[in-house]
């Protein structure tokens, strides 16, 4: 009773009994039922006594309702707010009197009908979330989409990763479709949106360019590859992406995306609209626009039509006078006039069924941008996630997407809605996880730090997931907090990467048997006692090869290990290049093959190089040739869950980022997550923050942390860049020395260094050098161990 807004007040876990069945009057069985939700049950509660007993003041409607007069006036300053209700003068009373604000409209003179805000509203969001089978039905129905987000609540069993495969289809085009708004639609869609844009302008350039893209399409790199490059050539550089720019603003030029196998991201591809696809005729596009978005008014056509206001005011005044779209008038509070089809003018004289569903949208969403404003001014200004109950924008949800976690600064939503919250949040965050977003931490509820809420929140938080992160301020989901710190991480790392003093081969030999792949003598000399041969005397013995990894460096290998990259690789072969890889199936001379077909040593090496960066041919320890035949009825999913299982097993804490590095372009985001989920699910693998003053979310091998102070103190090191470990410190190489690929000297396995050098007739010639000034003396110290012992 002396709670203010019925908001905050949370009816979880209450339910009521209803008899479904009598005998003689009493009832014989019960069902139960939920208590729905108290704030719409007040709202409807006022809206039907005002609509069927005409004004009445706050204080008659509060002796009526079994409820506290700060509640009633809450939700009726809530009505007035939303264009539902005014208050005025009406009967002669002392106090003011609250009114339908249709009611208001008619008897204060009002000449025209008048549509109920909410109802146009209402009709908006049944045409907004009309949900389909299929995202491109969807899609259809929206004429574009922004961002994933949009399809989750209007396509069935819809989920984030699908967002790959959508934008990969051959019918989607993403450009700048409507107005400055740049989005992915179907082909079909193209005539009308060119149809509400007027005649594109083309300079010289613009036009030479179009020309150029073929009807396949072309890619930048193609469309730019006749113009001079280089610092000289900087302007025309700079003219080309300004010409390219302004043909996608004008939606002269759309782009289609396609995935290239072994390559992270992928490839765009342009096509031209300009001349090939015919505009509809602007009004038959704006009616068809109208159509789609539903009721809108003439001052947010503005942001879908890219032409003067003049000529838009003017083509829907005929669209209108010819029938095919109807003006129609609702309080808002003034009256205002919005533009719908026939149909949706139709249906909007019938009262709708209200959708009271929760959804969490982003602002970019269809819905929530046509009302911007509106939200903008009961949420508050900034990013945030508003969080809608059916029309109603009742909270928000500031968060975002930081170092491969989920960063929810605050969430504010009324404890009347809380349950419903739950099962929506609960279906967004397992969404993330598809975007690689396992974890999320939670700074505050309703601007109240997360130890501090109520029991009703901590539960509605258990229940999500959320567990404290022990620091007294954040909670997090999915995922643990037990730092160690770096030293500790680089020395267990050192010891199982045979690095460490306790953890070295004997000799070269059993270093190079437990070894998969090598470059040069400097990774295999690190990881062995005693040096007596060098790689390039062993091959032979070993019978090695050498031939590209998956990250594009020659390696020595064995000829199972190549087969295997290349049945991960899984590239077909082209015709031309059959021909010679028949040929080194048969044979390894190279020179045969060239005294065959007359051909130079030059020419050869220019047939063969592509074929041994794809992975196709590999030279044996003899000096010829071999062409790599792939796995024979292989499953390509198990070959590529077994070298990540084997690649990922002497890591004891990596990232994501890190192993995408190691595992190449071979591999998708998507199918390493894979594989450290099954480890994590069978105990192999624990995820949170694990390493001191590193605010990125890392995989940690539990048996490994486990036995931390095993290992002695590693001895002073350097890496060198054909290890393979130069990968795993990649982004600190970059970040602390500026350095893609270089020399990283270890001191008291801390990084101190880095440097440039060239190797000749065995002599390191140091050329940059970065480190730390007041480490100086020690990392040349270091870097003078590892010259001497190379």
């Amino acid at each position: 009773a002396e709670m203010d807004d019925l908001r905050a007040l949370y009816t979880g876990g209450l339910h009521y009994e209803m008899g479904v069945s009598f005998v003689g009057g009493n009832p014989s069985s019960w069902r139960k039922r939920s208590l729905s939700d108290p704030m719409d049950c007040l709202r409807l509660k006022l809206l039907d006594m005002l609509g069927s007993e005409g004004p009445q003041t706050a204080e008659a409607l509060s002796l009526r309702l079994p409820f506290p007069s700060a509640q009633v006036e809450a939700v009726l300053q809530e009505l007035e707010m939303r264009n539902l209700a005014s208050i005025g003068f009406f009967t002669q009373t002392d106090e003011g009197e609250f009114i339908l604000r249709v009611d208001e409209y008619r008897i204060t003179g009002g000449q025209v009908n008048v549509i109920d805000y909410r109802t146009l509203q209402t009709l908006i969001l049944h045409k907004s979330f009309a949900t389909f089978d299929e995202p491109i039905d969807a899609i259809r129905n929206l004429a574009l989409v922004q961002r994933r987000e949009e399809l989750l609540h209007r396509v069935t069993n819809f989920r984030f990763r699908d967002w790959k495969d959508i934008k990969h289809d051959s019918d989607i085009f993403n450009g700048r479709l409507l107005h400055n708004r740049v989005g992915y639609t179907l082909g079909n869609q193209l005539p009308m949106l060119l149809g509400l844009r007027g005649d594109p302008w083309l300079g010289p350039l613009e036009e030479e360019l179009l020309d150029k893209i073929t009807e396949e399409g072309t890619s930048r790199s193609e469309l730019f590859a006749d113009y001079p490059k280089g610092k000289e050539n900087a302007h025309v550089q700079r003219s080309l992406k300004s010409a390219l720019s302004n043909l996608e603003r004008q939606l002269a030029v759309a782009k289609q995306y396609i995935d290239v196998p072994n390559r992270k991201r992928s490839m765009a591809i342009f096509r031209r609209l300009h001349g090939r696809i015919e505009p509809l005729p602007f009004h038959e596009a704006l009616s068809h626009l109208i159509a789609r978005i539903g009721p809108v008014r003439i001052h947010t056509l503005r942001f879908f039509v890219a032409r003067p206001v003049e000529e838009l005011a003017d083509a829907l005044r005929e669209l209108e006078g010819k029938g095919a779209i109807a003006r129609i008038v609702t309080l808002q509070p003034d009256p205002t006039d919005y533009y719908a089809s026939p149909e949706d003018a139709e249906r909007l004289l019938s009262p709708l069924p209200e959708d009271r569903k929760m959804r969490i949208l982003s602002q970019s969403d269809p819905f929530s941008s046509r009302f911007i404003q509106e939200i903008r001014l009961l949420l508050k200004q900034g990013w945030y996630y508003p969080v809608f109950k059916g029309v109603d924008p009742i909270g928000r949800i500031l968060m975002f997407v930081v170092n491969d976690y989920l960063e929810i600064k605050d969430i504010n939503i009324p404890h009347s809605y809380l349950d419903d919250f739950k099962t929506t949040f609960e279906e967004l965050l397992e969404n993330y996880r598809d975007r690689l977003v396992d974890v999320s931490v939670l700074h505050a509820f309703n601007g109240v730090p997360v130890h501090d809420c109520d029991e009703n929140i901590q539960l509605i938080l258990s229940d999500l997931g959320f567990v404290s992160m022990g620091d007294g301020e954040r909670y997090i989901r999915g995922g643990v907090v037990a730092p160690i710190s770096r030293k500790q991480v680089n020395r267990l790392l050192f010891l199982h990467h045979s690095l460490h003093q306790d953890s070295r081969w004997e000799n070269e030999t059993i270093a190079l048997e437990n070894t998969r792949e090598l470059r040069d003598d400097f990774s295999l000399r690190g990881r062995c006692e005693m040096f007596r041969v060098n790689l390039s005397s062993m091959v032979a013995a070993h019978q090695l090869h050498q031939g590209s990894n998956l990250r594009g460096h020659l390696v020595w290998a064995r000829y199972r290990h190549f087969q295997d990259l290349q049945t991960i690789r899984n590239v077909p072969i082209e015709a031309e290049d059959e021909e010679i890889l028949q040929f080194f199936r048969e044979h390894n001379d190279p020179d045969v093959h060239m005294e065959r077909n007359a051909m130079s040593r030059s020419d050869f090496r220019k047939l063969v190089s592509p074929l041994v960066r794809s992975g196709h041919l590999i030279q044996d320890y003899r000096g010829g040739f071999k062409t790599v035949e792939p796995i024979p009825n292989a499953d390509l999913w198990r070959i590529k869950r077994d070298y990540l299982r084997e690649l990922v097993q002497n890591y004891p804490v990596i990232t994501l980022k890190q192993l995408e590095r190691l595992a190449g372009s071979s591999f998708s985001p998507e199918e390493i997550s894979d594989v450290m989920h099954e480890f994590e699910e069978d105990g192999t693998l624990i995820k949170g923050f694990l390493v001191d003053d590193l605010q990125d979310i890392c995989w940690g091998r539990q048996d490994m942390l486990e036995g931390l102070d095993a290992p002695s103190r590693s001895r002073d090191l350097v890496i060198p860049p054909s290890d393979p470990l130069i990968h795993y410190f990649g982004s600190l190489l970059r970040e602390r020395f500026g350095y893609g690929s270089a020399y990283l000297v270890f001191h008291k396995e801390e990084p101190i260094a880095a440097f440039k050098a060239n190797t000749r007739n065995n002599t390191i010639e140091i050329t940059d050098f970065v480190g730390d000034s007041d480490l100086e003396k020690e990392a040349v110290r270091v870097m003078k161990e590892f010259a001497w012992e190379h």
